[in-house]
């Protein structure tokens, strides 16, 4: 091989006018570790520092060059150009080996410059990581890691989840006798974290050495506040029960607005945050601040019937005087559709009552937007099933089994994609009897 670069030199040498140049060279790294049949790679660099066009040779001396291969052993620089050559190294014995590597000027043969490299060479691996990979599906994250084996062995695999903060919240070892390409996956439940960045970790061991891979993923933030009112009713009062909880992934502030006529006589288990006279109604607020993930408020009020019981039971009587067995009609369930404009949105109101005396089973409420308007994804109460299509937006509620007296209160915010009258459809209710399937439907709106 000498010989072929001493010709080589003579040539270029004959060739190429010499015209006095500066050689400026680096290696990296200047020292290594790799493993038997694994390539180590080192970067040599040269730069013409001249004024005018140069060749420049490149040598190694060291032992087992039969395992080198290098890029190029000349090469030819405008002034002022640079350029790289691989020098890799594949191994076959371990140990300590070390080289030297010269590079000449062919123009001016007394700048040489001359540079030392090292290359530890460990005990070959059983085994290598091809590929290492993260896929988060919904709730589910999934990490895996591809392994090709030299020949059959025992590992261990360690599969970590860590915070932003290195701290260690979910963790799984498992250990295999394997052999050939193999995929080592394990699946963890991710619905209870928080919005945040964290660390997917995978260390693969075993008694000689090992191999750590990792990989950031995000978890983005979901704001999920789900609210529940039930009525409970007795002869004294009404009891409204509002349960609040935080079904997202990150802490919440919230607002809780209620709408009570003022001649109501109304008594708080929880006081309101405030009480302002709006629109013939006393509007009550509770500000509920730092509400935790997966934590619930409850807040609760009654409506006493005190007030008007003397009233009604005249009209009770009135009533039995008229009818003779003065028998009480039946509420039988409605539903109501009322809007609200707050600038250019509106919000829509649904009020779904059930029997006085009859639980309504497999209780649906649907409702539908034209496609003139937009549904806003931003729901105070129950969420919806949302489907789109070229007809419009359909919101269907699975309200399940209403209780007699029961109601619930379902909202959702519209903007107008146009400057006109936005006309709703008639929402409707279905649910079941002992013996068939009824639906009552709610008027139109027009929103304006």
């Amino acid at each position: 091989m000498s010989k072929k670069l001493l010709l080589l030199a003579c040539i270029i040498y004959f060739v190429v006018i010499p015209m006095g140049n500066a050689l400026k060279v680096s290696v990296a790294p200047s020292t290594l570790e790799t493993y038997v049949n694994e390539p180590a790679k080192f970067v040599l660099t040269i730069k013409n520092d001249g004024k005018s066009t140069d060749g420049f040779v490149i040598s190694v001396s060291g032992s087992h060059l039969e395992w080198m291969n290098l890029g190029s052993y000349y090469v030819k620089l405008n002034p002022g150009e640079e350029r790289t050559v691989n020098i890799i190294f594949t191994p076959r014995n371990e140990g300590l080996y070390e080289y030297e590597i010269y590079v000449f000027s062919i123009s001016k043969q007394e700048d040489v410059k001359e540079l030392s490299v090292r290359m530890k060479v460990l005990p070959e691996r059983i085994f290598r990581v091809e590929k290492f990979y993260v896929d988060k599906k919904g709730d589910k994250l999934e990490i895996s890691v591809s392994l090709r084996f030299s020949r059959r062995g025992k590992i261990d695999a360690i599969f970590e989840v860590l915070d932003r903060d290195g701290r260690k919240i979910k963790y799984s070892k498992m250990s295999r006798e394997l052999e050939g390409e193999k995929t080592l996956t394990e699946t963890f439940d991710i619905g209870n974290l928080m919005a945040d960045t964290y660390t997917a970790k995978v260390t693969v061991s075993n008694q000689k050495y090992s191999i750590t891979k990792e990989t950031e993923f995000v978890i983005p933030p979901v704001h999920n506040i789900v609210k529940v009112r039930k009525v409970v009713s007795n002869p004294l009062s009404d009891d409204i029960i509002i349960t609040i909880r935080n079904s997202g992934n990150v802490v919440e502030n919230y607002v809780l607005s209620e709408d009570i006529p003022p001649k109501e006589a109304v008594i708080f288990d929880n006081e309101p945050s405030s009480a302002v006279l709006e629109d013939n109604n006393v509007k009550y607020r509770w500000s509920i601040q730092g509400l935790a993930i997966g934590k619930e408020i409850v807040v609760k009020y009654s409506i006493s019937r005190v007030p008007k019981i003397i009233g009604w039971t005249m009209v009770f009587l009135s009533v039995v005087g008229l009818l003779g067995l003065g028998v009480i009609k039946v509420r039988r369930p409605s539903i109501k559709k009322r809007y609200m404009r707050k600038r250019n949105e509106h919000l829509i109101v649904l009020e779904i009552k059930g029997s006085l005396t009859r639980e309504l089973k497999n209780v649906f409420v649907k409702d539908r937007v034209s496609p003139l308007g937009k549904v806003i994804r931003q729901f105070e109460g129950p969420k919806p099933i949302i489907r789109e299509s070229e007809s419009g937006t359909e919101l269907i509620w699975r309200i399940g089994n209403l209780k007699p007296k029961s109601e619930v209160i379902l909202t959702y915010k519209v903007k107008p994609l146009i400057e006109a009258q936005l006309k709703m459809p008639r929402a409707y209710m279905i649910y079941k009897t002992d013996d068939k399937k009824v639906k009552v439907f709610s008027k139109q709106l027009i929103l304006e």
